[in-house]
């Protein structure tokens, strides 16, 4: 029996592979036909190790795009770092580079804050707004930001509504010299011949009517002054009964420069280091400002560009603005600074700012140090919050 067996074995022998890859087949057949789950594939994109990631937790004026594509829109010198108002997008807050905070949902409250922190991130307050409109009440905030992005010179990221160049179109800083208005050149005779069709003395576009500065009290009790002296302010917008014929400015800025000996740069309230852009209706339509403000003006404007209504009363404002008018010489002296100077636009607030902090060699140790935060964004908080969480602002 066992030769019988062995004799079959060998004459099987040959045929060996082909059993095996008989039973390869039938197996792969039964396979195929067995279900399966299908899986779709999809391609991770996954962050650089250099991104700087951002979180909005509150709306922020200006950084309205999701991702790196607004610091490509804006051409920064540096574009690794990432906007998202995705609060779940690591499943951890403390693994956000920086979280920015706005102005006016600070001023409102802390309702809404974050819960986690790990000790390298940067709370950022950001305001485009001013202290005195919008106050910090809550003494939680006392100690709560590391980082500021203020138009306040001591901020930690900081902007400017307007930037003064000399006459190589250097920028300066506002720690240098003015150089003295009677060591100043006259103003040449083109310049002269420019000036010398004005008739009408102060012009302002105002659309808010109410404002903290209560600036619309003394525009009404410097033109009781002037009209002594014949003379009017012309309110264009909303608030007064002169408008534009035509939807752009153009109107009213040629009306400005060739009719108009000053005017009226009145901001909407009172804080320290607040100069927005609405000196430059004056300066880029050669008529005088008439500034009122909470700024040191002296640091920020050319000497003897502007008239000062903190400094001078309605009365009195009236009188320097007759005297400017009746007489040539004093009213040319008001644009001798352009032979040295020019007041331009800033960039004012933008996204290039804050991604440059964010790559500065020493950003994830450097701190802010106010631990009096409420007085250091406005020193008259007290006396702002007095009513707070009631409506304050009016």
């Amino acid at each position: 029996m066992s030769k019988f067996l062995s004799r079959i074995c060998r004459c099987l022998k040959p045929w060996k592979p082909v059993f095996h890859l008989m039973y390869i087949i039938t197996i792969s057949y039964y396979l195929s036909k067995k279900p399966s789950t299908v899986y779709n594939i999809k391609k991770v994109e996954r962050f650089l190790s250099d991104i700087r990631h951002v979180l909005l937790w509150t709306t922020i004026p200006g950084l309205n795009e999701e991702g790196q594509g607004i610091f490509i829109k804006h051409g920064c010198s540096f574009i690794n770092c990432y906007i998202t108002t995705n609060r779940s997008l690591f499943g951890n807050l403390g693994y956000f580079d920086a979280v920015l905070f706005d102005v006016a949902d600070v001023s409102a409250g802390a309702s809404d804050l974050p819960d986690v922190r790990s000790w390298t991130q940067k709370y950022i307050f950001v305001a485009n707004d001013s202290s005195d409109n919008y106050p910090v009440c809550d003494p939680i905030y006392d100690e709560f930001f590391n980082w500021t992005w203020t138009y306040k010179s001591e901020s930690t990221i900081g902007f400017r509504y307007i930037t003064i160049l000399n006459a190589n179109d250097e920028l300066l800083d506002r720690r240098f010299l003015w150089i003295p208005p009677e060591k100043m050149k006259p103003i040449d005779l083109h310049l002269k011949s420019q000036l010398s069709s004005k008739s009408k003395a102060a012009a302002i576009f105002l659309d808010k009517c109410k404002s903290r500065s209560k600036r619309e009290d003394y525009i009404r009790n410097l033109q009781k002054y002037l009209s002594k002296y014949n003379l009017v302010i012309d309110i264009f917008g909303e608030c007064g009964t002169k408008k534009c014929k035509r939807k752009s400015m153009n109107n009213c800025f040629w009306r400005l420069k060739h009719q108009y000996y000053f005017y009226l740069a009145f901001e909407d309230s009172f804080a320290v280091d607040y100069v927005t852009k609405e000196v430059l209706y004056g300066y880029e339509n050669f008529a005088v400002p008439v500034v009122y403000g909470g700024a040191n003006y002296p640091s920020f404007l050319p000497p003897n560009s502007y008239l000062s209504a903190i400094r001078l009363d309605e009365k009195m404002m009236a009188e320097a603005m007759v005297l400017a008018i009746k007489n040539e010489t004093i009213y040319h002296n008001f644009f001798r600074w352009r032979n040295h100077y020019s007041v331009k636009a800033a960039k004012g607030f933008e996204p290039c700012s804050l991604c440059e902090a964010l790559n500065k060699k020493y950003w994830l140790t450097y701190k802010t140090k106010n631990y009096q935060f409420r007085k250091w964004w406005n020193p008259f908080y007290e006396q702002r919050c007095s009513s707070w969480p009631l409506n304050m602002f009016f």
